[in-house]
């Protein structure tokens, strides 16, 4: 099948190099493509493929442009993403549905309800979206860890914590990041010797950053690395202290299940679905709370790699989101879809 998958890109100025090196993207654009499928991408309306047998769309707040196609020639919408039902509700004003303007709350809807498959990358977001608005079809499909390539490499270890985060405002509140700058200075105070390295886009939140960590004292140990190539983060994980992402929510949680691929030990939050990525493998702290959180940090850079557990975290992820997982799901998704619109021709045909 030719299929056109769709994310809305307009804030971007090169769309496509979004599609090779955002994560979640990439991979489900690899595996519609191993399946035998041509994919075509398109990362605004305009671009949107007329002539794809199927759209395969990431949110909910623009499925309504390949809705609108399809009305007109039938072909059928799988939309994905994470729906963000109370995601920080009242805490960060219009990213959860509950607080979108009620035009954008329509839209919603209105694409949960005639999308021809709604998959949710959760059990989280599942119950929280299916437990409150009607939806089409919605299937349960986590997402996927390339767990070929986030792999142990037991005799790496530095002497640094690390997060990975776009530095923007919204994502610098939802990640915490201002804790965990506040945090680290904690830690260096006792342990003088320990680095932070924070990587990610720059995004309008990073100036403040900067000031959080002169303000702590620890210019000179914290590390804005900027966009790093996958190839450097998968060292970072591999080799750091801990991986530190408490938050006030994930939908998932993509970089906590690298990491926990990786073997990290992990310090995050056991917020929406992050106990389901990382199982039993991670240290819960309550976010924003930098005492917590500097003790975690302190505990964690003492507690010596552990080869048997490394394994374990990595089985843990194979387990539940491998990519071959993922492949599986789509495969069966995309045959129903195909099946039910040959169906639907044959049905026109007769008529």
């Amino acid at each position: 099948m030719r299929i056109c998958f769709f994310a809305n890109m307009t804030n971007h100025a090169n769309w496509r190099e979004m599609f090779e090196t955002v994560e979640f993207y990439k991979v489900d654009i690899e595996i519609l493509r191993s399946l035998g499928h041509e994919v075509v991408l398109a990362g605004d309306f305009k671009s949107l493929d007329k002539t794809a047998d199927v759209y395969y769309c990431w949110w909910w707040t623009y499925a309504f442009y390949p809705l609108a196609q399809s009305f007109l020639k039938g072909q059928p919408v799988i939309v994905t993403g994470a729906f963000d039902y109370d995601t920080c509700h009242k805490i960060i004003p219009g990213l959860s549905y509950l607080d979108r303007p009620f035009w954008q709350k329509v839209l919603m809807k209105f694409a949960l309800r005639f999308a021809t498959r709604n998959l949710f990358i959760s059990e989280c977001e599942y119950k929280l979206v299916t437990n409150h608005l009607a939806v089409n079809n919605p299937i349960l499909c986590p997402l996927a860890i390339n767990t070929s390539y986030y792999r142990p490499e037991p005799a790496l270890e530095g002497d640094y914590f690390f997060t990975v985060c776009w530095s923007s405002e919204t994502n610098a509140i939802r990640k915490c990041l201002d804790s965990i700058v506040s945090a680290f200075g904690e830690v260096h105070k006792a342990r003088p010797d320990l680095r932070l390295v924070m990587a990610g886009k720059k995004g309008d939140h990073y100036d403040a950053l900067v000031q959080f960590a002169r303000r702590a004292g620890v210019t000179d140990r914290v590390e804005f690395v900027g966009m790093i190539s996958d190839e450097e983060k998968l060292r970072h994980y591999q080799q750091c202290l801990a991986y530190v992402q408490p938050t006030l929510f994930e939908g998932f949680g993509h970089a906590i299940g690298e990491a926990i691929a990786c073997g990290a030990k992990v310090i995050t939050s056991p917020s929406g679905a992050v106990p389901e990525v990382t199982g039993p493998y991670a240290r819960f702290v309550t976010p924003n709370d930098v005492r917590e959180l500097a003790q975690a940090m302190l505990d964690l850079a003492e507690m010596p790699v552990d080869p048997a557990q490394q394994q374990a975290q990595l089985r843990h992820i194979e387990d539940n989101f491998s990519i071959a997982k993922r492949r599986e799901h789509l495969a069966k998704i995309l045959n129903s879809v195909q099946v039910a619109r040959g169906g639907q021709k044959r049905n026109a045909r007769l008529q």
